[in-house]
């Protein structure tokens, strides 16, 4: 843990939040001015970092989602295995609430898995669904 603190305290920070001036920025632009140079090289890997942001975000609501549905959908299956323990109508109930509540996930999971990039989250998807129809098959 030493050895990371050393670092982050050596390391020189940046004024004005400026890319560093680099030689490769300068022949990419075209420019003798290293400065203006690297504004279109640090415009296009921002414009990649937001573009992974947003599909790391995206795939982290999927992949919650599917573990929120799988979750639910074994609460479900648990319920009613436990009929001859409890009431028919209390076991019925609460695998209706967890029911309603796991129908409002999908809800919310079509919308992050609809366009083009559905393909990238449908495996993602696919567990909490398996599960979801094993708890349907039992009711």
């Amino acid at each position: 843990m030493g050895d990371q603190e050393n670092a982050k305290q050596t390391k020189k920070p940046r004024l004005n939040n400026q890319a560093p001036k680099t030689a490769v920025a300068t022949k990419l632009a075209g420019s003798n001015d290293p400065e203006e140079a690297s504004k279109p090289v640090i415009r296009q890997f921002a414009f990649y970092r937001d573009t992974l942001d947003a599909h790391y975000d995206q795939r982290e609501r999927v992949i919650k989602a599917s573990r929120d549905i799988t979750a639910l959908s074994k609460k479900m299956v648990f319920s009613l295995l436990r009929i001859t323990q409890e009431p028919p109508s209390k076991v019925f109930k609460e695998v209706e609430e967890k029911n309603n509540a796991v129908l409002g996930i999908f809800g919310r999971l079509a919308q992050d898995i609809q366009g083009s990039d559905a393909y990238k989250y449908n495996g993602h998807s696919t567990h909490g669904l398996q599960e979801y129809i094993e708890a349907l098959g039992l009711w």
